[in-house]
Parts: structure tokens; C-alpha cells; sequence
């Protein structure tokens, strides 16, 4: 029993996505013989090559001429006729430079002249802005894939958009490149991990493919799109007559070890634990559910990943100190219910040693922490061991606030290499805060943040305005706590709020005043979910909000131009690179000049 795992596009190209390599370790550790895929930096390369991005050209050229040969034309066939004629204007020029723009993003001098690195960017986007524009009304961009109706959110429109050509630039891709590159003779299973939104379609579009081209293949879906929607799948056995034989659900590792034990033995899948499957015509979904400690699971391994290829001038590492959260409290939140209230942590020997094989293996000092919360006390036991043995790295890390973190942790975290850590604030206001269960207080918040800062270590909260009963006076109590701590305050990234199936507000709408939630039959896999309030604001007053907030940004933070810019793995080398003076406003990291090749 051979088995393929694969990660599909759309995601973020700048660093490695941790579910295959950690499947793949266990599975190996387990005597099965396991390879990975990275499709979606494959896919990136692919569309930002000379190649694709001329089919693209060819595409946008017969849709504009057969639009020029209609006698009248709809205001959004003229917006159409308009966009295509200067994405035309300048594809080019795009397609001359675009390998140059990724060899910028994996070229460290190029890298980090930021003139050079906002050039390159906007190549890229413009790029892909020629693929999006090629299959419109389809949207595709970096780390963002949407099929303009909606497909991503139903099991029948995703029927129709994983085989329409005309909109689907995957089917292209698929076809005349990735999946001619493997030999899938080879294989007797295939795997495809699909974590977000933006993958659902390139996703199962590559499993309607390999399912149709190979059926001695058994194809099998995770993921926590199928986690959260797994009840939603009940009733559509057409699902799988097109896209797959079977879905792991929740943590994958034991019944995919489970999964391919009983196809090798001939046994019913009725036996293994967090599948679905077609049982004749009915779809099943299994009782059974098991979970591992999180200290079972092996290290992660990266073999088989294309290190150099990422749009990044040093590899960047993804690790996990814990899975699961150990609040696992916020309503807003679904992934208590993805974990299954499960919380588990690597023993902090075995993480520190983890992170120094990592460093010699790919001569790398970089990481980002993809925890849900890293805890203050595994924080303050990993940065102690790492200043003991003189681990030496730069990394990101993902938060709750806390009262307890103090200048001793800061200071001892800034020592160990945590230079960028990102906050989930959601909210300024103590009644929204508590109704979140955000577990802190607007002043435990300000604290942090300036505690964070004065320890030379950048901080980033993300926070959102609409959360049912959520006033427009404690929306602009949040805005006004950003500009009163401008000091202290570095970066955000604000939003506004969308009802996650399976979250608390969902399970519990009155404790929310949530008169009404609509459920649409033909959004059935929808991850966010309409709803009517009985009070608070409309959810086109939390837009106003969120856009207020981001004109208050680009008014009273300099620093937007590069922390507005950059992702966040590229950020992280950047600070690394300048310092966070530097990029606080105070010191640019080079001489601003225009040098856009073109607008999109």
C-alpha cells in the first residue's frame, strides 16, 4: 500500500503547511510507505511562469474580441470589456518579468530592498490578476481562490465548478502539468489535506480528476472544512461519486493509519474510526472517534517538500508547541470542536530539540509558531532552555492575553528569539470581551501590548467589529484604545465578525441575542453562516466600522506602507533583518521610489 499525500492550492506560498508533514511522520513511523506533494507552491510557480501566463493572455484575447462582437453589452459586460483590454495592455510586460519578481522573493539581497520587494509584489499579483481575469467571474490571488458563485460553499455548485474550464484555471493546470508529472501507478491511495476556504475547489478538482483518471486509486479527503461539515455531507452521496471514496475527519493521523490498514486487509470502512464514506447509496459517517495525545504524534518531516522553491529568501519552518487551545473558550471560535476539546503540548526538551534539528537540517533560524495560543508558562519554559543551550532563532507566535505575562517573560522571550508575536484583541470594550470569553480585560490588553514593546518585541492584534450586541459606541471604544496607545500598539489587522458553524454564538444563538440564523440549502458547506440580531450593529454598520479603522491606520501609522505589505513570514525577516525601530517608521529599510511596472 503506496500512499500520496497532498496539499492543494490555494494557500500561502511563503512557508510549508504542517498536516501532510505530520501525517506523513506518523504514517511512516507506523511502516507504510508514505510520499507528499506540495501542489500549491507547485501551483504558484506554474501560473507565475511564461507558459501559463500566455494561456491566460490567449483566454483574456478571445473573451474580449467576443465581447467586442456583441451588438450591445450589460454594464458588467462593458466593466468586463474594460478590464480585459488593460489587463491585454500590460500582460506583456507581466509576463517578461514575472520569474524575475519570484527570484526577488528567494533572493535575499533583492529581498529586502523594499523598493524592489514592492515591485516584485505587485508583479505577482499582477499576474495573477491575469489569470483571475481569464476565468472571471472565478477570483483567483495570492493565498485566495473564490469561483464568483459561490461554489466553494455547496456541494452542487462545486459539481459544476470543478469541471468548468472556462472558470476553473486548476483544470488547466491539472491536466497539462502536475498531474502528468507523477506516475500515479505508483500509488494505491491518495490524500488531500484541504485546510481553507480557498481550496476547496482547487481541492476537489484535483480529486474529480485523479478519481476519474485512476479509479484503482482510493481517494480520501480532510481536513476541518469536512470537520466542521460533516453532518452537511449526510444525503449527498453524488459528493462522493465525484470527488473522493472517503473523508477522515478531525486529527487525521490514527484513522488514516486505521484507513489504510483495512483497504489493505479488504476490511469495511465501517471500522475505521472519523471516516465518511457511501455505504451503497447512504453516506456514513462513522461513530467511532480517536484522537491521539498530542506527545504520541512524531515530530513533523519536510521530506519531500520543495524548501527552495517557497517565495521566501530563507526557508521559514512552521512548528506546533501544542495542539489544540488551552482556553478553547471563545465563542466566536470553532477550533475547540476541530480538536474535540482535546488540548496537548510538547514536553519542552523535546521541543527545543526539535527546533535545533529543524536548524541544522534546513540552515534555518527561522519559524513561526502555528499554535492556536502558545501558553506563558510554555513560553517562559522554551525561551529558558533556548537561552541555556544557546538556540539561536527569530519566530513569530500566536497569543492570548494574559495577565501574567510580565517584563521577566518578555524580556526572556525577546532573548530566545520571539521578535514578532500576533494577539487575538478582537475587542477593546470589557462587555464585548466577556461575552466573547476572551478570558482578559481591555486594561490586561494594554498592558501586554506595552510590556510586548518595551521588551523590543513587535506585537500584532487582530480584532473585529459586528459581534452580536456589539454597539457602534464600544466599536469606537476599540478604535479610539488603538490611537490611545499608538506608542505601544504595532501593527492589526482588523475584520468584521462571520458566524463559524459549530461555534458557540452558533450552538447557543439566544445566550447572543441571535434571533435568526439562515441556513441556505444551497450553501450546505458554507464555513460562515448569515444571521439576524435582535440588537447591536447591522452588519453594514460593523463594515463602516472596520473601514474607519483602516482609514485611522493609514492616517496615524507610517509603518502601514511595510507592515501593510508584507505577510507575515516575510515580516518576521524583516524585523530580523532592520529591527523593530526601523520598521516602526522611524528608520525605512531603504530609499522609497516608485518602480511599479503596472497597476491591477
Amino acid at each position: 500500500m503506496k500512499t500520496l499525500l497532498i496539499f492543494p492550492a490555494q494557500w500561502y506560498p511563503t512557508q510549508p503547511y504542517l498536516s501532510t508533514p505530520y501525517l506523513t511522520a506518523y504514517l511512516r513511523a507506523k511502516g507504510w510507505d508514505v510520499e507528499q506533494r506540495d501542489f500549491n507552491i507547485a501551483s504558484y510557480d506554474h501560473f507565475l511562469s511564461a507558459p501559463l501566463l500566455q494561456n491566460a493572455e490567449k483566454l483574456m484575447a478571445q473573451r474580449l474580441q467576443s465581447l467586442k462582437n456583441q451588438n450591445s453589452l450589460s454594464m458588467k459586460e462593458k466593466s468586463h470589456l474594460d478590464v480585459l483590454a488593460t489587463g491585454l495592455k500590460f500582460s506583456q510586460t507581466i509576463i517578461g518579468g514575472v520569474e524575475e519578481a519570484k527570484q526577488v522573493m528567494r533572493t535575499p539581497e533583492r529581498f529586502f530592498d523594499f523598493p524592489s520587494y514592492q515591485q516584485a509584489d505587485m508583479l505577482i499579483k499582477s499576474a495573477l490578476k491575469l489569470v483571475s481575469d481569464a476565468h472571471a467571474p472565478a477570483v483567483f490571488s495570492l493565498s485566495t481562490f473564490e469561483s464568483g458563485i459561490g461554489a466553494e460553499e455547496s456541494t452542487h455548485r462545486a459539481h459544476e465548478a470543478s469541471r468548468d474550464a472556462a472558470t476553473n484555471p486548476f483544470i488547466h493546470l491539472y491536466d497539462n502539468v502536475l498531474i502528468p508529472g507523477e506516475n500515479w501507478l505508483d500509488y494505491d491511495v491518495v490524500g488531500i489535506s484541504i485546510v481553507g476556504i480557498s481550496q476547496i475547489i482547487p481541492g476537489l478538482t484535483l480529486a474529480r480528476q485523479l478519481k476519474e483518471k485512476f479509479p484503482h486509486l482510493h481517494i480520501t479527503l480532510g481536513g476541518p472544512i469536512f470537520s466542521v461539515n460533516a453532518g452537511q455531507l449526510i444525503g449527498h452521496p453524488e459528493f462522493f461519486d465525484d470527488f473522493c471514496h472517503s473523508i477522515v475527519t478531525f486529527e487525521g493521523e490514527e484513522p488514516l493509519h486505521r484507513l489504510l490498514t483495512a483497504l489493505k486487509a479488504g476490511d469495511a470502512l465501517s471500522t475505521v474510526p472519523n471516516l465518511i464514506h457511501l455505504d451503497g447509496r447512504e453516506v456514513v459517517n462513522n461513530k467511532e472517534r480517536v484522537e491521539l495525545r498530542f506527545e504520541e504524534v512524531p515530530n513533523p518531516t519536510f521530506d519531500g517538500l520543495p524548501m527552495q522553491n517557497y517565495l521566501s529568501p530563507y526557508p521559514i519552518i512552521p512548528v506546533l508547541q501544542s495542539r489544540g487551545c488551552y482556553w478553547g473558550k471563545c465563542t466566536f471560535c470553532t477550533h475547540s470542536f476541530v480538536y474535540g476539546h482535546r488540548y496537548g503540548k510538547q514536553k519542552t526538551q523535546a521541543m527545543v530539540d526539535g527546533l535545533q534539528a529543524l536548524m541544522e537540517k534546513y540552515n534555518t533560524k527561522y519559524f513561526t509558531f502555528s499554535d492556536e495560543a502558545v501558553s506563558p508558562h510554555a513560553l517562559n519554559d522554551m525561551s529558558e532552555l533556548m537561552i541555556e543551550r544557546g538556540v539561536e532563532t527569530r519566530s513569530l507566535a500566536l497569543l492570548k492575553f494574559e495577565k501574567v505575562m510580565d517584563e521577566k517573560l518578555f524580556a526572556k522571550m525577546k532573548k530566545a528569539g520571539f521578535v514578532f508575536l500576533m494577539f487575538g484583541l478582537e475587542s477593546a470594550n470589557d462587555r464585548v470581551l466577556a461575552l466573547i470569553d476572551k478570558g482578559t480585560t481591555k486594561a490586561v490588553e494594554r498592558d501586554v501590548l506595552m510590556k510586548s514593546h518595551k521588551a523590543g518585541i513587535w506585537n500584532h492584534s487582530f480584532l473585529f467589529f459586528g459581534f452580536p450586541t456589539e454597539t457602534r459606541p464600544e466599536a469606537e471604544e476599540t478604535i479610539d484604545f488603538l490611537r490611545d496607545n499608538l506608542e505601544s500598539i504595532h501593527s492589526f489587522g482588523p475584520g468584521v465578525f462571520l458566524l463559524n458553524r459549530d461555534s458557540s454564538c452558533y450552538q447557543y444563538p439566544e445566550k447572543f441575542s441571535i434571533e435568526r440564523i439562515i441556513e441556505d440549502p444551497d450553501r450546505n458547506i458554507a464555513m460562515n453562516l448569515d444571521f439576524v440580531a435582535k440588537e447591536g450593529m447591522s452588519r453594514e454598520e460593523a463594515g463602516e466600522m472596520n473601514d474607519e479603522c483602516i482609514k485611522m491606520a493609514e492616517e496615524l501609522f507610517p509603518s502601514l506602507k511595510v507592515w501593510g505589505t508584507l505577510p507575515r513570514e516575510h515580516f518576521l525577516l524583516y524585523l530580523d533583518k532592520f529591527g523593530k525601530e526601523a520598521l516602526d517608521g522611524k528608520q525605512p529599510p531603504a530609499e522609497e521610489e516608485e518602480k511599479v511596472l503596472c497597476r491591477a
